[in-house]
């Protein structure tokens, strides 16, 4: 596809107190190899020094993305936030990104692909993640969810593989049901890329909710399908301030 025709890619960077970790965030939207993509970065009120490190970006943010956006506001909280970067997005497709996590450089040419020859039914396409620790090194989760340095048989180096590990079904061939879905949120956030307008017909999301993702893929997944690509597009962040 020629890159005049490629959709426009809405990323989205909601901030709240990771002013260690923004930095990194954004800067993964901004070495994606995929060129149309504008960006909405939305302060929610941090009581920490979050702000001022966006504002570090700024200008390498105006000249990579075909539209950029910064939005510095009280706190409202991660649902409303969501849904004001929704009602003022363009783009055809919507990756929100927490502030803490990381996108790997292919991430939106993969999926937006994987979206493009898929069937107009689906609703959105996951990768999947891999997990690291509060300094960006590279973990494993053990069976009880505690980070491991070294790789064994005891471990886990995927998301999918350790939110699904105590599951009946096979996340490769069943994927994003609402059965499976009910069972609990296994579904990589980060890794993910939706329709801007499958979220816009399910009503975006419920503000107050702090499981507004699990209820998200819940609301999807009973009137649309999703697809799953088996390869680690994003890094998952774990640290001691993860809801």
């Amino acid at each position: 596809m020629g890159q005049d025709k490629l959709p426009l890619v809405t990323a989205v960077v909601p901030v709240y107190n990771h002013e260690k970790y923004v930095i990194d965030s954004v800067r993964s939207i901004i070495r994606q190899s995929y060129p149309n993509i504008e960006l909405i970065i939305i302060n929610d009120g941090s009581t920490d020094h979050s702000h001022e490190m966006v504002l570090t970006l700024i200008a390498e943010c105006e000249r990579r993305f075909v539209r950029f956006e910064y939005i510095n506001r009280d706190n409202m909280g991660l649902s409303a936030t969501l849904n004001q970067a929704l009602y003022i997005s363009e783009g055809k497709y919507f990756g929100p990104l927490a502030s803490d996590d990381i996108i790997l450089p292919d991430k939106f040419s993969c999926l937006v692909e994987a979206m493009e020859s898929g069937e107009d039914t689906c609703a959105g396409v996951f990768g999947n993640a891999s997990f690291m620790d509060e300094h960006g090194r590279t973990m494993y989760l053990d069976a009880e969810g505690k980070l491991q340095e070294v790789k064994s048989e005891k471990t886990y180096s995927t998301f999918l593989d350790f939110y699904t590990r105590e599951t009946n079904f096979n996340y490769k061939t069943d994927f994003w049901t609402y059965r499976t879905l009910l069972g609990g949120n296994y579904l990589p956030a980060m890794s993910g890329l939706l329709k801007t307008a499958s979220i816009k017909e399910v009503g975006g999301w419920t503000v107050g909710n702090v499981l507004e993702d699990w209820e998200m893929w819940l609301k999807l997944s009973k009137q649309h399908k999703l697809s799953f690509i088996d390869k680690t597009v994003a890094l998952y962040r774990i640290h001691g301030n993860n809801a």
